[in-house]
Protein backbone atom coordinates (compact mmCIF):
# COMPACT_ATOMS: atom_id res chain seq x y z
CA UNK A 1 0.00 0.00 0.00
CA UNK A 2 1.31 3.45 -0.89
CA UNK A 3 0.53 6.38 1.37
CA UNK A 4 0.03 9.83 -0.14
CA UNK A 5 0.02 11.46 3.29
CA UNK A 6 3.76 11.26 3.89
CA UNK A 7 5.17 14.21 5.78
CA UNK A 8 7.38 16.44 3.65
CA UNK A 9 11.10 16.35 4.39
CA UNK A 10 11.64 19.99 3.38
CA UNK A 11 10.00 23.33 4.07
CA UNK A 12 9.94 26.55 2.06
CA UNK A 13 10.57 30.05 3.35
CA UNK A 14 10.24 33.37 1.60
CA UNK A 15 12.84 35.85 2.79
CA UNK A 16 13.70 39.50 2.38
CA UNK A 17 16.68 41.49 3.59
CA UNK A 18 18.38 44.85 3.42
CA UNK A 19 21.93 44.28 2.20
CA UNK A 20 24.93 46.38 1.25
CA UNK A 21 26.25 45.83 -2.26
CA UNK A 22 29.85 46.96 -2.84
CA UNK A 23 29.92 49.98 -5.13
CA UNK A 24 26.13 50.31 -5.04
CA UNK A 25 25.16 50.93 -1.41
CA UNK A 26 22.08 49.59 0.35
CA UNK A 27 19.65 47.38 -1.54
CA UNK A 28 16.56 45.26 -0.91
CA UNK A 29 16.93 41.56 -1.68
CA UNK A 30 14.32 38.81 -1.60
CA UNK A 31 13.88 35.21 -2.58
CA UNK A 32 12.83 31.77 -1.45
CA UNK A 33 14.76 28.96 0.12
CA UNK A 34 13.94 25.28 0.60
CA UNK A 35 15.60 23.62 3.58
CA UNK A 36 15.29 20.38 5.54
CA UNK A 37 12.34 20.52 7.90
CA UNK A 38 14.75 19.89 10.79
CA UNK A 39 16.46 23.30 10.33
CA UNK A 40 15.58 25.78 13.07
CA UNK A 41 14.70 29.40 12.27
CA UNK A 42 18.24 30.58 13.15
CA UNK A 43 19.82 27.98 10.87
CA UNK A 44 17.66 29.08 7.96
CA UNK A 45 18.62 32.71 8.59
CA UNK A 46 22.32 31.76 8.64
CA UNK A 47 21.92 29.81 5.38
CA UNK A 48 20.32 32.83 3.67
CA UNK A 49 23.07 35.11 5.04
CA UNK A 50 25.78 32.75 3.78
CA UNK A 51 24.25 32.74 0.32
CA UNK A 52 23.92 36.54 0.22
CA UNK A 53 27.54 36.89 1.33
CA UNK A 54 28.67 34.43 -1.34
CA UNK A 55 27.03 36.76 -3.87
CA UNK A 56 29.18 39.65 -2.63
CA UNK A 57 26.68 41.37 -0.36
CA UNK A 58 27.19 42.42 3.23
CA UNK A 59 24.28 41.53 5.50
CA UNK A 60 23.55 41.31 9.21
CA UNK A 61 21.45 38.42 10.52
CA UNK A 62 19.02 40.92 12.07
CA UNK A 63 18.36 42.38 8.59
CA UNK A 64 16.97 39.08 7.26
CA UNK A 65 13.28 38.33 7.69
CA UNK A 66 11.73 34.91 7.05
CA UNK A 67 8.14 34.02 6.21
CA UNK A 68 6.84 30.46 5.92
CA UNK A 69 5.91 29.95 2.28
CA UNK A 70 2.96 27.58 1.86
CA UNK A 71 3.17 25.06 -0.93
CA UNK A 72 0.40 25.01 -3.49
Amino acid sequence: MTSTNAAPSTIDYAWHAHVTVPGEGRAFAHGTVTVPISFCWDRVTREVAAWLRSQGSTVQLTDIHLILAPRA
